[in-house]
C-alpha cells in the first residue's frame, strides 16, 4: 500500500473517529506491519489516542482508587459506544484492519493507560469452527509465518500456521508420535 493510499485512509478514520467520538480524540494514527508485532503483512491498525479524562488525573502522588476506578467507568460509558460503532465501521470498510489501539494520554504527551483489541467480525469459517489460539512466536518464527504470507501461501499469518501444522501428519515421525500417546492414555487408563 502506497502512502497517499495510508494517509486517505487516516483521514477518513479521523474523520469517523471524531464524529463518533466527539471531544475525546486527541489524534488518529494508522499503523502497519512493522510497526506493532501483531500486524500482519499487509494489515493496518488504527491508533486511537483520547485525552486523558481529567477525573482520571489524580492530583496528589497517592490517589484515591475508588476515584481513579470511578474516572475509568466514566470514560468507559462516555466513549464506548461511539468505540463500538466504530469497529463496526472498521469491518464494513477496511477488512485489512484487525486490531485497533486504544490509548490515553495526558496534556503533556505522556501515555496513562490503552491496549490492543481484536476487531471481532462474527464470520463464521467455510469449513466449520475454528478454535482461537493465542501463540506467540520468536522473531525467526514470526520472519517463517510473514514469508509464507509473502510467497502467497497463505493470506494472514493464522492460515500460515495451519498450513505448517497440516504438514505435519505427512511425516512419518508423526504417526509413531501418536501411537505412544495412544499407549500412554492406555497405560493411564489402568492405574
Amino acid at each position: 500500500m502506497d502512502q497517499a493510499e495510508r494517509d486517505h485512509i487516516q483521514h477518513e478514520l479521523e474523520i469517523a473517529a471524531n464524529e463518533l467520538l466527539p471531544g475525546w480524540i486527541r489524534r488518529v494514527e494508522l499503523l502497519q506491519h512493522d510497526d506493532a508485532p501483531m500486524i500482519e503483512p499487509g494489515q493496518l491498525m488504527p491508533r486511537l489516542v483520547f485525552t486523558d479524562p481529567p477525573a482520571a488525573r489524580p492530583q496528589d502522588p497517592h490517589p484515591v482508587p475508588r476515584k481513579v476506578a470511578k474516572a475509568a467507568r466514566t470514560f468507559k460509558l462516555a466513549v464506548g459506544p461511539g468505540l463500538n460503532q466504530f469497529r463496526h465501521n472498521l469491518l464494513q470498510r477496511w477488512p485489512e484492519i484487525r486490531y485497533i489501539e486504544v490509548m490515553t494520554e495526558d496534556d503533556s504527551g505522556h501515555r496513562t493507560g490503552g491496549n490492543v483489541r481484536f476487531v471481532e467480525d462474527g464470520r463464521v469459517a467455510a469449513d466449520g469452527e475454528f478454535t482461537h489460539v493465542m501463540v506467540r512466536l520468536r522473531t525467526a518464527e514470526l520472519d517463517i509465518v510473514d514469508t509464507l504470507i509473502a510467497a502467497g501461501i497463505a493470506n494472514n499469518r493464522a492460515e500460515a500456521i495451519r498450513w505448517a501444522l497440516t504438514r505435519i501428519p505427512e511425516r512419518p515421525a508423526y504417526e509413531q508420535l501418536r501411537e505412544h500417546t495412544r499407549d500412554i492414555e492406555r497405560l493411564k487408563s489402568e492405574f
